[in-house]
């Protein structure tokens, strides 16, 4: 009885091990005693481009998105504070005016953001509704950036 409980339970085992094996992306498991098609076409892998991509020389490599060139320009915020953002290559000059100073920094394009460090922070300027800056004084506004949500926001009007 022993034995034929073992058995079973064997069996059970390798044909769930043999159901988990991977088979090779794009080709079908093979049946058990099957033999291969006789005129079974090579297959050609789909990675490989008859023609090699075109590069635009007219667009420079490190064009920025859209979304990151609408950042660009200045940004009001409150009681006096602002947000400027212009283009220095393929990098940003980031100046943020507060009632006591403004301070310089250089950003990157990341996506559809800027970055820069502040402080031995990553910072991230990014498109946001008034109500996404956090800050209740710009709840109504539609086109705004926010850094910090709840501190930093500045819109356009």
């Amino acid at each position: 009885m022993r034995r034929s409980i073992l058995t079973v339970l064997f069996a059970a085992t390798a044909g769930v091990l043999a159901a988990c094996q991977p088979t090779e992306p794009g080709k079908p498991a093979a049946a058990p005693n099957s033999s291969p098609a006789v005129n079974a076409s090579p297959s050609t892998p789909a990675a490989s481009p008859s023609v090699s991509p075109s590069v635009d020389p007219k667009v420079p490599a490190s064009a920025p998105s859209a979304k990151v060139t609408a950042l660009e320009g200045t940004w009001p915020g409150v009681e006096g504070t602002s947000l400027t953002v212009t283009r220095n290559g393929d990098k940003y000059k980031v100046d943020i005016k507060n009632l006591d100073k403004t301070e310089t920094f250089e950003g990157t394009a990341v996506g559809d953001t800027i970055q820069f460090t502040r402080k031995g922070k990553l910072e991230t300027i990014k498109f946001a509704t008034g109500e996404e800056t956090g800050m209740k004084w710009l709840q109504a506004e539609k086109n705004c950036v926010v850094i910090t949500k709840g501190s930093e926001g500045y819109c356009k009007k």
